[in-house]
């Protein structure tokens, strides 16, 4: 490969600010059409200093490798979604890579798109899961009361302050990969693939992350991809970096969901059996369907415990771009879900929710899908003591209540209010399936000058996180957090940690940043400075999915939370206003109360414009051009006072994982108050607010 000195070692700087001597631009030339075969390409002679970059042309795979699943880096003979990248155009002037973009011609065979996805064909099936406990059949036969319930989420953006992109520029023999990721080692495996090169010559250095919502776990891979092909063909540094409206239209989404749910009580209400059946649109390919469906049908049971359970799941391929992973990664699905029917349930048999939900919750020795018990006790039962008090909720429920059951059947000039409560719980430790089997690493070095580094592929979304990492090994060796250091991000430098999802970054990585520590501690005044200890991460049950069963302990621990939403409609246009937003966590040791704080309070904004105001529709298949500049966000001037609790803990106790708990929780609280304001279902996010408005009109 060339050797080239420029690259630039700010890891603080973001993409679109890299620059690097005489570097070229790539541009995508995509498919015009959701699904067919490709036939021709037409390229135009092209000026001098410029090229074209086709499925061909790539040295090593054409494909991205993303746990069990692939992935065309290129289309070759097939387009599966409109959008995606069949061409790469490289060359030093954007303008001119425009121009190119818009003279070359492209024949595509269509054939008719599959964008239907709650009745699918089989060959649409990325995944399957299928699990039983207890004894459905009989728990039906014996019940006095079936309830069934059926509950959409649909896609949404993850918005990101700067689209995705890479640059690859040459340092001697290696080639340097700059991109925002949250698995740093993947995108050197796929780029070393697409290269036909040892792993050694390719390193990886992450830009800034920022919030990355589980949408950079493996679409940087695909960027990084392209941006290596046109370096190492040009023989010049090379940078790809998306338009905004191309970002907006082409990269993954939030998947779809539906999730059928049927119940069924005994004479005292109490749930006794639980059948859902779960369907995720994943898109195009279908990356991280098995993940995302074993997420979801994980906690198919939200908070509660059912001794009869069974739980169906799909994962479904549709000619869209791919959609996956959003905060919550699969289980928020299937938590709004479970949450709401609890709602209904006590709604329908005029209970207090929390009060029939008090009944029902996970316990310590709750048997779980996997059939194995809870090892460890939940704090459900206080969350929601506290959230009663807190809120206020008994009172304002059982008036709005009221008012609910003595309202016309035509709307009054008074907006209907209303609160609804939702509970759920954020695994810590867990890992894909699919990497169970694989060890992660972090490794510590204390210096002779009594400064400490720690060394891990691990991307810390905030400083934080960071932070956090820097207390505890400053707390286990006695040394001045200010002289901690988290070595920079360099692939062919720093262990391999994994992927940053999940909540490894608290839950797996501080903890072997604790046991690394540990061990220095040790041999600090039997063995001369410096000192390094490596701590390895393997998973302690790996979870194996069979026909019917899956077998194993699904996470090492869980983050226990509540939520209230109270709200208002608008009287004509039943557009919610969100009145006040309670949360109680239970979050393990909390090791910095304001950085706990700012994150829950940014995500339950997001969560509630998820709710509500921030729509995407996939109109045939296609995402609108220039649809990001009608994407509606929850503006700073509509949020809410949110009230954040946490429940005492002690020194001891571990740090956990919250990041993702109002994602889990809020959206069930939310289509609760709706549901009661309204009084009509809401059971669909982000809300239907036009639909519930022509449905009161038509009452």
């Amino acid at each position: 490969m060339p050797r080239n000195h420029s690259e630039s070692r700010n890891a603080g700087i973001p993409l679109s600010a890299l620059r690097e001597e005489g570097m070229i631009r790539v541009l995508t030339v995509r498919s015009p059409c959701r699904r067919g075969f490709l036939e021709t390409l037409d390229i135009p002679g092209l000026p001098r200093g410029y090229r074209a970059i086709r499925a061909q042309d790539i040295p090593g795979e054409n494909r991205l490798a993303i746990l069990g699943s692939e992935i065309p880096i290129l289309a070759r003979d097939r387009v599966a979604y409109e959008g995606e990248p069949v061409l790469l155009l490289a060359g030093p002037d954007p303008k001119v890579l425009e121009e190119l973009r818009d003279s070359i011609r492209m024949t595509v065979r269509e054939e008719e798109p599959i964008l239907e996805w709650e009745d699918f064909r089989p060959d649409q099936v990325a995944a399957r899961r299928f699990v039983e406990t207890g004894n459905p059949d009989e728990a039906f036969d014996a019940c006095a009361e079936v309830i069934e319930s059926r509950y959409h989420t649909e896609s949404q953006e993850h918005l990101y302050p700067e689209p995705q992109g890479a640059l690859a520029v040459f340092d001697y023999d290696k080639l340097i990969v700059r991109c925002a990721t949250q698995w740093p080692f993947h995108v050197r495996d796929c780029v070393r693939s697409v290269l036909g090169v040892k792993p050694q010559e390719i390193i990886v250095r992450p830009t800034p992350l920022g919030v990355p919502m589980d949408g950079r776990l493996w679409y940087p891979s695909i960027l990084a991809c392209h941006a290596a092909l046109a370096a190492v063909l040009c023989r010049k540094p090379a940078r790809i970096l998306l338009s905004r409206d191309e970002d907006f239209r082409f990269t993954p989404k939030k998947a779809r969901s539906r999730v059928s749910l049927r119940a069924g009580l005994d004479s005292s209400g109490n749930l006794t059996v639980l059948e859902a059946k779960i369907i995720l649109n994943i898109g195009a390919y279908g990356p991280l369907a098995g993940e995302l469906l074993e997420q979801a049908c994980l906690q198919a049971t939200g908070s509660l415990s059912v001794q009869n359970l069974r739980v169906e799941g799909h994962a479904v391929r549709t000619n869209t771009p791919p959609l996956g992973a959003f905060s919550g990664m699969g289980a928020a699905h299937a938590l709004f879900a479970a949450e709401s029917l609890a709602s209904r349930i006590a709604r329908d048999r005029q209970e207090d929710p929390l009060e029939w939900r008090s009944r029902h919750f996970l316990r310590k020795g709750s048997p779980l899908i996997t059939g194995e018990r809870l090892r460890e006790k939940t704090t459900f039962e206080e969350i929601g003591q506290r959230l009663k008090i807190s809120s206020d909720f008994v009172r304002k429920h059982g008036s709005y209540e009221l008012i609910r059951k003595r309202r016309s059947a035509s709307r009054s000039e008074e907006s209907p209010r209303g609160i609804g409560i939702a509970f759920g719980y954020q695994t810590n430790g867990a890992t894909f399936a699919a990497l169970a089997s694989e060890t992660f690493t972090v490794e510590s070095t204390l210096n002779k000058d009594l400064s400490l580094e720690i060394s891990t592929s691990a991307i810390a979304g905030d400083e934080g996180t960071r932070a956090i990492w820097r207390s505890t090994a400053a707390g286990i060796l006695g040394v001045p957090a200010g002289k901690v250091f988290i070595t920079e991000v360099n692939t062919a430098e720093v262990p391999d940690s994994g992927p940053s999802v999940l909540s490894r970054n608290i839950a797996v990585v501080n903890r072997l940043i604790e046991r690394s520590c540990i061990t220095i501690r040790g041999r600090r005044f039997r063995s001369p400075l410096p000192l390094s200890s490596r701590a390895v991460h393997r998973a302690r049950s790996p979870l194996r999915w069979e026909e019917g069963s899956v077998l194993g302990y699904p996470f090492e621990s869980l983050s226990c939370c509540g939520a209230v939403v109270e709200l208002e409609l608008n009287t004509w246009s039943m557009e919610p206003r969100i009145l006040g937003a309670w949360l109680c966590v239970d979050g393990g040791r909390v090791a910095s109360e304001r950085f706990a704080r700012g994150t829950l309070s940014a995500s339950t904004m997001a969560a509630l414009g998820q709710c509500f105001r921030e729509r995407l529709p996939l109109e045939e298949g296609r995402v609108a051009e220039n649809g990001y500049r009608e994407y509606g966000l929850l503006s700073l001037a509509e949020a809410p006072p949110i009230d954040i609790e946490f429940l005492p803990w002690e020194q001891g106790d571990p740090l956990k994982g919250i990041g993702e708990l109002p994602f889990l929780c809020i959206p069930a609280a939310f289509a609760a108050a709706a549901a009661q304001a309204s009084d009509l279902s809401a059971d669909r996010i982000p809300f239907d607010s036009e639909g519930i408005a022509n449905e009161m009109d038509g009452l």
